[in-house]
């Protein structure tokens, strides 16, 4: 999976094509997620990608707009650059393509998810243990509702917990919210 040809001008279609291909499949997306698609995707190009941001601009083929929150870059396709996106994607290996769209399918989802659950895993060097720590936020604020630390036995452990936790959050979410807001402790174990 090479993205780039000899010649330098080629050099820049190719990202191009492809820095195209990410806005055009997932729509206008923050660099730091950009960033993280691709690291994910093709990490041996990630940074002549992102080299030719300014490259892209310049020649018309993205825009760029500062998000208010936080200030950082928010990049989407201008004309141009949809025309690129469906006329040149060709030249990009399905496998990338796949690879891609899969991975920046996985970033979009957790990042939703961390919207308002946050589940990290953490080694208490102190007493030589893993915690898994997982806090419910306040999607309009940011404000924690709810911090729960769980003992794991080690760090494999520790990963499962989370995984499974991420895959049923809302499941989760809902009933802990419901003991304490709804006396309905064992709804869910008729």
């Amino acid at each position: 999976m090479k993205l780039d040809n000899p010649a330098d001008e080629n050099e820049r279609v190719d990202v191009c094509v492809y820095f195209c291909f990410i806005l055009d499949s997932f729509g206008e997306l923050h660099e730091s997620v950009i960033g993280e698609i691709i690291l994910s995707s093709a990490p041996t190009e990630y940074f002549e990608i992102m080299g030719n941001i300014g490259f892209m601009l310049e020649k018309g083929l993205i825009g760029e707009k500062k998000d208010p929150k936080n200030s950082e870059s928010v990049y989407f396709l201008l004309d141009e650059g949809q025309k690129i996106a469906k006329d040149l994607n060709s030249h990009l290996s399905p496998a990338l393509k796949d690879r891609t769209v899969a991975e920046g399918n996985r970033v979009l989802a957790r990042n939703e998810r961390e919207r308002s659950v946050r589940c990290d895993i953490r080694y208490d060097r102190k007493n030589d243990r893993y915690d898994l720590n997982v806090k419910f936020l306040n999607e309009l604020n940011g404000d924690t509702i709810l911090d729960l630390t769980l003992y794991a036995p080690d760090e494999k452990k520790a990963a499962e917990m989370r995984d499974r936790f991420l895959s049923r959050s809302s499941f989760v979410i809902t009933r802990i919210m419901n003991m304490f807001l709804k006396d309905d402790f064992f709804m869910y174990d008729k």
